[in-house]
């Protein structure tokens, strides 16, 4: 896969989310999905989490079969973030599967559009950098 960056550096959020939209489903590997935006559960553990009303990081996405994105066993139909990381594993956990996949590090990423996006008060991520990169 080729990488377009934007001028400051930071890869594309378009360029990521077509790369994401060439992945399989982090759950059932079907190759039909939407994109997730991580939130709560795992995110809040590992210091990605955000208040409710602010735009989530757009490099901390999984791809998901729409089934376990909104429908019945969706993350964020009914079912809860809690209990949908329960049964069909943590939400960190995928988002490490996808940095595998891809040819750059999402986490990297993701610390530099906080840094671009959230200037006046960084993220704890933003502030601790990552566990992973």
């Amino acid at each position: 896969m080729s990488i377009h960056t934007m001028s400051r550096g930071t890869l594309a959020i378009s360029k990521h989310e077509k790369n994401l939209r060439q992945l399989r489903c982090c759950v059932s590997r079907s190759p039909f999905i939407t994109l997730h935006h991580c939130h709560g559960g795992s995110m809040k553990d590992m210091g990605w989490h955000v208040g409710v009303g602010q735009k989530q990081n757009p490099f901390l996405q999984i791809p998901l079969k729409d089934d376990y994105h909104i429908g019945d066993m969706g993350i964020d139909s009914g079912m809860g973030v809690e209990t949908w990381e329960e049964r069909f594993g943590r939400q960190w956990d995928h988002l490490i599967w996808v940095n595998d996949q891809l040819p750059y590090n999402i986490f990297a990423e993701a610390v530099r559009w906080e840094e671009a996006n959230r200037k006046s008060q960084p993220s704890t991520a933003t502030k601790r950098s990552n566990g992973v990169a």
